[in-house]
């Protein structure tokens, strides 16, 4: 972790930028996947985090905007996150983040899954590719994926959807309670 851009008590959007971290290879800003108060943050600049440990917690007066980001902090176009579709439903879309470095779009080049396939967290759900680094990214929920958005070979923007899944209550999978939800460490490409 080489720098935290917000403290504890501070109020954030969805896409604002929490923090930086670097791996041997890159560096890379991970941005909030929720809006709402920074509650906790779980390391020091300079710590060595582990891949799936909590990195901050954040609650707010509205329901969480977004699942975890499944960053890969070995990559530079690595800083995807997941977006709520706009509630109801049980449906979560799962939409490309602003990946930084000037990069506006990435391509798609495999999927993990189908339409139908159950998936849990943490689940690789497809790969994609800049002109910088190829990323695989894992699902922020745990459901079955409804509908994809993308083929293969496909340019995707940022802050396209990827892909939608239905989850049992429609809520993040990772909340750590209904208030507070917790975004974890990136897992690497």
């Amino acid at each position: 972790l080489t720098e935290w851009f917000v403290k504890e008590g501070d109020t954030v959007k969805e896409m604002d930028n929490l923090c930086s971290v670097e791996s041997d290879k890159a560096s890379v800003e991970l941005t909030s996947p929720y809006a709402g108060k920074v509650v906790k943050l779980y390391h020091k600049v300079s710590d060595t985090v582990k891949v799936g440990s909590p990195l901050v917690d954040i609650s707010g007066g509205s329901a969480p905007a977004a699942a975890p980001a499944s960053s890969a902090p070995a990559a530079p176009a690595a800083a995807p996150a997941a977006a709520a579709a706009g509630g109801g439903g049980g449906v979560q879309a799962f939409k490309l983040a602003d990946i930084g470095e000037g990069i506006a779009e990435v391509q798609l080049t495999e999927w993990f899954v189908k339409e139908g396939d159950m998936v849990k967290e943490m689940d690789n759900i497809c790969s994609v590719e800049s002109d910088k680094a190829s990323v695989e990214l894992t699902s922020p929920y745990t459901g079955k994926v409804v509908k994809i958005h993308h083929k293969v070979s496909s340019t995707v923007k940022v802050g396209s959807v990827l892909v939608e899944i239905q989850t049992a209550s429609g809520a993040p999978a990772a909340a750590a309670s209904p208030s507070t939800t917790r975004m974890a460490a990136p897992t690497p490409a």
